[in-house]
């Protein structure tokens, strides 16, 4: 009997496409299945005798104060141009009146030639002398109109055209106006010694003695001290946890510089970049704080009845706690209300025999553990 052989190139052919097989199922990634079994970490289970230790501390309910802490810049709320409201040559400049200097209220800062103005006063005190004594005679020769009247027309009613009465009025008018004009050139006089009603710090000053300052041109910046305020960008859940905020106080730290403010307002809008709110702070004494400092922000909250301070330790993932009950662990997640340097604000809950402090390894519901007081 012949025995068919098959040609040596397709005995080839499959041995190649056998190997092909065999490497590429080789080269294949291991499966995701079989990268967790390689690289866990085989925790050994534990045995219902065994217990592990852990720090746990017992929290009791008690009354706390919210603290929103932040950071904040010193603002101005306004600045002020200075313009004269009369035109003249400046003859005096104060030393304070400088780029950085202080003034305080009343403080004369600059002084405008006077002498044209002291004219203009006595020119309108001259004025009214003029229309007060045409009033005199004007008065006089009415009263004697009156009597010649009466003298040959009896006890007839004296016509206002005979007695002068449109004169006597025209007079008195004439006195009221220059009276008025005597007041203005009095003002203007006044206004030839500028000063301001605050105290309040320079900005800006382009006054010089010798030069001539038209009415309305503006010579200078200045800002109240009063004007100072604080800005504090606030996240809407702290904002929401100092309600109601206006009148809140709140504790300012500038390096060693400790300062006492109020809320005053806040933004009726959020701020478009970064979603937060924006409280403004009144300060208390703040001669000595320079708009564009930063600093340190306590604003105190309401009084929280029966709540609980939980340590920072305690916290553990998604804002979830573990507690101790009898010998055995139990995940709590009470409502966190505020966070504080000190801890966490969260509503009342039952702790049980304590809540554990820190990270419990293979932690899960029911694990057996031996409480320690932290």
């Amino acid at each position: 009997m012949k025995l068919y052989r098959l040609p040596i190139g397709v005995i080839q052919i499959a041995v190649i496409g056998v190997v092909a097989v065999i490497a590429f199922y080789s080269a294949q990634a291991p499966s995701e299945e079989e990268l967790l079994e390689a690289s866990a970490i085989a925790i050994a289970p534990q045995n219902d005798n065994e217990a592990v230790y852990v720090s746990v501390a017992k929290l009791k309910p008690q009354d706390h104060f919210v603290e929103v802490r932040g950071t904040g810049s010193v603002v101005l709320r306004n600045s002020i141009d200075l313009v004269l409201q009369l035109s003249g040559r400046v003859v005096w400049v104060s030393e304070t009146f400088r780029k950085g200097g202080s003034f305080e209220a009343g403080q004369n800062l600059l002084r405008i030639d006077p002498r044209d103005f002291e004219l203009a006063v006595a020119q309108a005190e001259a004025d009214l002398l003029a229309a007060e004594s045409n009033y005199l005679l004007v008065k006089a020769e009415s009263e004697a109109a009156i009597a010649n009247y009466a003298i040959l027309h009896g006890e007839k009613d004296v016509p206002p055209l005979v007695a002068k009465t449109p004169q006597v009025e025209q007079a008195k008018a004439q006195i009221a106006a220059a009276s008025a004009r005597e007041q203005i050139a009095l003002l203007d006089l006044m206004r030839t010694d500028f000063s301001l009603p605050f105290d309040g710090r320079v900005v800006d000053s382009q006054a010089e003695v010798g030069q001539f300052l038209n009415q309305g041109q503006k010579f200078g910046e200045v800002f109240d001290v009063a004007s100072i305020e604080a800005l504090v960008p606030i996240s809407p859940r702290d904002l929401l946890s100092l309600q109601p905020a206006i009148g809140r106080r709140a504790s300012l730290s500038l390096g060693d510089f400790q300062l006492q403010a109020t809320i005053a307002r806040v933004s009726p809008t959020l701020d478009e970049r970064t979603r937060f709110a924006q409280i403004y702070l009144a300060l208390e004494n703040a001669t000595d704080v320079y708009p564009g400092s930063f600093f340190n922000v306590v604003v105190e909250g309401p009084r929280l009845e029966n709540t609980i301070l939980l340590p920072e330790a305690a916290e553990q993932i998604n804002e979830s706690v573990w507690v101790v009950s009898d010998n055995r662990l139990k995940r709590s997640q009470p409502r966190f209300i505020n966070r504080q340097t000190s801890g966490v604000i969260v509503e009342s809950f039952d702790s049980g025999d304590g809540v554990v402090l820190g990270r419990v390894p293979g932690a899960k519901e029911g694990m057996m553990v031996k409480a320690e007081s932290g």
